[in-house]
């Protein structure tokens, strides 16, 4: 699906944007390309991880957010950041979900202005149950195979990231809670840092942002305090709530503005009302949701799972049967379609009979052919903020934002053309005034 282009209104209009994933992200782009210290800027692209991970489970606002499954996917977008010194920014976005592995999201697409800051997220999930054999508790842990680069042009750095699993305990069930776990990591060669976070049990994070290290963990304990790697900051607190830092300088100012210098995120800033974070998932009847394309391929990856080859135990294995089978029945298909079947005997021809066939129990047959030749769901969200003077702002063609401003732009150049139209028939209707000589 190809979306049109997105512009924020002309003439002064004031429309409330909202606070959505798209405008969280390159709104800490921005903040990453105006900090100075290379260290803020780690600390800015720490803070770009953990919210696209609260993103991941954020509720959004729009109906048209309900996660289904899909064969392909593509939506091109153009918004405005505002004003800054010397001109403006925009931001240029392209949001992929597809099976073709060929296809790669390219979010710059104008021909003038200076790129400041890019951010490509390619993601490739892929899922796996697990079960306890004593308790009983089972789990799916799904995987974010790939990972995420930044580009900050300006500062000729570029940031690796990864990040850590979903997993989802007691799915299908009333009892089911998600949370993350195991490692994220940062890596920026050319400002010499990284970035290591834990995620743990209970939402909690722990973390360091530090020198680039050669050296095991091990052998680094035994090294004396001089020789050790430089620890710039720890990190630690829960992704769902708040994540502080050690070391701050409390004469800088605070990288959250109005907030204490040691803050480095609150999952609860810029979220719009009606959306939070639902921690209490029900992958089998998910709502709207913020990324709800990376779910369409979170949806795939939970259909590719082999129960056979699952976790040893029949507490796995019978988790992966039940999600295949439930999952293509609440996952946003509504299927409803009748089928006509002929059935004969011996004596004569029964009159034909049409049953209502339940297709929500199955995919779409394209999609079970793409699974059954191996295929899965690619993601990819990408990113360019691009700085434009007020003279490449004019230059550039203004395009509706949305119907409304459409029939506006479309009524005024119709009046526009319709006013034209009378001045020249009424220059030609003109008697020509004669001239009296004296």
């Amino acid at each position: 699906m190809m979306m049109m282009p997105q512009m924020m209104p002309n003439d002064g209009e004031s429309v409330e944007e909202r606070k959505d994933s798209y405008l969280r992200h390159s709104q800490l782009l921005v903040d990453a390309d105006n900090a100075e210290d290379p260290v803020e800027r780690m600390l800015i692209v720490c803070r770009l991880l953990f919210s696209f991970c609260c993103d991941i489970l954020r509720t959004s606002d729009q109906v048209s957010d309900v996660p289904i499954p899909t064969l392909g996917y593509h939506h091109i977008a153009r918004k405005e950041l505002g004003t800054c010194l010397g001109g403006n920014l925009r931001l240029h976005l392209q949001e992929i979900c597809t099976f073709s592995s060929q296809s790669q999201a390219a979010a710059l697409s104008h021909q003038k202005g200076v790129v400041r800051a890019t951010m490509t997220i390619a993601l490739r999930p892929w899922a796996r149950t697990k079960g306890l054999l004593l308790a009983g508790s089972k789990s799916v842990e799904i995987r974010l195979e790939g990972g995420a680069v930044v580009q900050l042009d300006r500062y000729r750095e570029e940031y690796t990231m990864t990040f850590p699993s979903l997993v989802v305990h007691s799915p299908l069930t009333e009892e089911s809670l998600a949370d993350f776990a195991g490692k994220a990591g940062i890596t920026c060669l050319e400002s010499g840092m990284e970035a290591k976070i834990n995620f743990k049990a209970n939402h909690a994070v722990k973390g360091v942002v530090q020198q680039i290290s050669s050296k095991s963990s091990a052998v680094e304990k035994l090294l004396p305090n001089s020789m050790r790697t430089k620890v710039f900051h720890e990190l630690s607190g829960r992704w769902d709530k708040r994540i502080t830092i050690t070391n701050r300088n409390p004469e800088k100012p605070p990288l959250i503005e109005d907030q204490p210098g040691n803050l480095l995120f609150d999952s609860h800033q810029d979220q719009g009302n009606g959306c939070y974070i639902n921690k209490r998932l029900d992958i089998g009847r998910l709502g709207p949701l913020q990324l709800p394309k990376l779910w369409s391929a979170f949806h795939d990856a939970l259909m590719s799972i082999d129960p056979e080859r699952s976790a040893n135990t029949t507490t796995a294995r019978k988790l992966g049967v039940d999600l295949k089978t439930q999952l293509p029945l609440y996952y946003g298909l509504h299927f409803n379609e009748r089928e006509q079947r002929k059935q004969t005997s011996d004596s004569e021809e029964e009159e034909e009979e049409e049953e209502r066939i339940d297709l929500r129990k199955r995919l779409p047959p394209c999609i079970e052919q793409q699974k059954e030749n191996g295929g899965r769901l690619h993601y990819q969200l990408s990113y360019s903020v691009v700085f434009l003077t007020p003279d490449e702002m004019e230059d550039q063609v203004p395009v509706p934002f949305s119907p409304t401003q459409a029939q506006q732009l479309t009524q005024r150049q119709q009046q526009e053309d319709a006013a034209g139209k009378e001045n020249a028939a009424s220059k030609e209707n003109e008697v020509p005034t004669p001239e009296i000589e004296t």
